[in-house]
């Protein structure tokens, strides 16, 4: 690292932006993969390689006014982008599956948990600091969550379900709330009390002028897609983004509200939503990438270590605020969340990850009072070092405790990774593997050739916990379970081990024999078969991976062998025969 900065220093070399964002993504793909492997949130990867970029700029030749500058376009497009989302959780539910989904339920609980929390917060932080005003402030603070993190966590586990739609719905409720009560505390605190100079008509042009760009977005956008769209879901969303954030900067009005007007316009008044969501897929996911990272070079611990005392009570009452108003709003007063429990957690917990929206509605305080901005932002940011690092695992806990994630999610190892010595085995296979056997003709060609031999297995009497273990280690997607004497019981899929691992009561007692979801006779091929037999057999099979049995009369499994193997041998016929 050392010589990596001596030599861009003795180069006096100026790293061009592009180079930057390569860095910080190559930063947060390392991050992301390592924090997988813990089995954490890919984003928690992604703030721990910003924050380690951060610490090594100096070395690797970045100065942090370079971050600085790149930081505030990435977090307004990648916060637009996760408003627009939850913007269009603002669509009537007539089939809501739980009460907990009704819309008037949702607000009542949205309402209950940022009223204790706006109180809890402003009343400990008010005795903290000696001030009403920042203190009140703070409370406010306390009642936005992190779009962008909330939905990254939700998206990186495919969690689907009443639990998912609630944390959607509070989540956007909750800076709706804070949105408005802080356009409504500036205009109590700064212009009714003539501390101020800028007139009531400031606060008060913040809320309406980003509801009227939202309207105009979000008419904009359906517009746009009609008429010059042309079944491009990108370009559009693209320019209405990126117009109204220019139009919010030059009009000086805050763009979050906007773009949670814009996502549900486009929710209620068209059928695009769905499909512009699906194609942000393909360019979204770099930007939260950027988004986290940068995140994570901008953590403030040394803020948190001067300002202990206020951000410990900030991050305690906001922690009481959002878990109990929650249960208060959904289930009433009588009712006590239960903060051990592994199979229904508080769903407060979800909503207490907190960073670009909080640390912007701070930063505006900046257009009233420039001291009072500045202790809020380092109050903030202390607690944004904490809830970043935490809330991602508490929105995991949530989902999983629900039973919303499935267990492919979970593992270590998901269908596109192999084992520990797959890289090189690749490039092995890539240079010898099958070199000649084309030479043969399909019917010529034993499964015995081409099979992945000496595969493990699981034993019929295997419990849940070993299952797990198994599947996570293992480079397949379907798991063969054996006897005593390694003859093939049937095979394991993992979608269908979410049925039964979420279910306690029942994971505790079942077997690996229990959970066969395909038979010997389903999901095997002898070795003495031929490709064109497998070729065959793969057209009737959904599934990416059969087991290779020595006979059908005494199935012992001898091996694996995987769809791709088969289909990459049949393109290689194929191309030897057009010639």
């Amino acid at each position: 690292m050392v010589l990596i900065g001596r030599l861009l220093t003795n180069m006096d070399l100026t790293l061009s932006a592009l180079f930057i964002l390569g860095i910080l993504l190559a930063g947060g793909m390392v991050g992301g993969w390592l924090a997988h492997r813990f089995k954490l949130p890919t984003l928690t990867g992604y703030l721990a390689a910003g924050i380690g970029i951060s610490y090594s700029a100096h070395y690797l030749g970045i100065d942090h006014e370079s971050l600085d500058m790149l930081r505030l376009p990435i977090s307004d497009f990648a916060m637009a982008l996760a408003l627009f989302v939850l913007g269009g959780q603002f669509k009537p539910r007539p089939n809501a599956k739980t009460k907990n989904e009704l819309p008037g339920t949702m607000i009542r609980a949205s309402l209950a948990e940022s009223l204790l929390t706006f109180v809890i917060v402003g009343a400990l932080c008010t005795v903290a600091l000696h001030d009403l005003k920042g203190g009140l402030l703070l409370g406010v603070l306390a009642v936005a969550v992190a779009p962008a993190t909330t939905l990254e966590v939700l998206h990186e586990y495919g969690a689907k379900g009443p639990a998912t739609r609630t944390l959607k719905m509070l989540t956007a409720l909750s800076n709706v709330w804070a949105i408005f009560a802080f356009e409504l505390a500036m205009l109590l605190l700064f212009t009714l009390s003539g501390a101020s100079e800028i007139g009531i008509s400031g606060p008060l042009w913040d809320a309406i002028g980003s509801v009227l760009y939202g309207l105009v977005a979000g008419h904009l956008l359906i517009l746009f897609q009609e008429r010059l769209g042309a079944g491009n879901y990108v370009v559009p969303l693209l320019v209405v983004i990126f117009l109204t954030v220019g139009f919010c900067e030059l009009t000086d009005v805050p763009h979050m509200l906007a773009f949670l007007v814009t996502g549900a316009v486009v929710a209620n008044r068209s059928s695009f939503f769905s499909h512009i969501t699906e194609a942000m897929d393909g360019y979204a996911q770099p930007a939260f990438v950027l988004f986290f990272v940068l995140s994570g070079s901008h953590l403030q611990f040394s803020e948190l270590a001067e300002n202990w005392l206020v951000v410990g009570l900030y991050v305690l009452g906001r922690v009481i605020g959002k878990i109990m108003g929650t249960n208060i709003g959904f289930h009433g007063l009588k009712s006590k969340p239960s903060l051990g429990s592994d199979i229904n957690p508080p769903i407060g917990l979800g909503l207490l990850c907190q960073a670009g929206a909080a640390i912007a509605l701070a930063g505006y305080v900046a257009r009233y009072d420039v001291d009072l901005s500045e202790r809020l932002l380092a109050i903030v940011l202390g607690s944004v070092v904490i809830f970043e690092l935490v809330g991602p695992l508490l929105v995991k806990r949530v989902v999983i405790a629900a039973g919303e994630v499935d267990v492919g999610h979970l593992l270590s190892r998901t269908q596109h990774t192999t084992g520990s010595g797959s890289w090189f085995k690749a490039i092995k296979r890539t240079f010898t593997h099958n070199s000649n056997i084309v030479d043969k003709a399909p019917h010529e060609i034993l499964i015995r050739d081409i099979m992945k031999p000496a595969v493990g297995a699981l034993q019929r009497n295997a419990k849940m916990d070993k299952i797990l273990s198994f599947a996570n280690h293992s480079e397949f997607n379907h798991f063969p379970v054996v006897d005593e004497d390694n003859t093939l019981l049937g095979i394991i899929a993992l979608q269908d081990l979410s049925q039964v691992a979420y279910d306690h009561s029942v994971a505790n007692l079942i077997t690996a024999e229990d959970v066969i979801s395909l038979t010997t006779e389903q999901a095997s091929l002898s070795a003495e078969c031929s490709l064109a037999d497998a070729l065959a057999f793969f057209q009737n099979f959904s599934g990416n991976t059969v087991a290779i049995v020595e006979d059908y009369a005494a199935p012992a499994l001898c091996g694996m062998l995987e769809r791709t193997e088969v289909l990459n041998l049949a393109r290689r016929f194929h191309a030897k025969a057009s010639h």
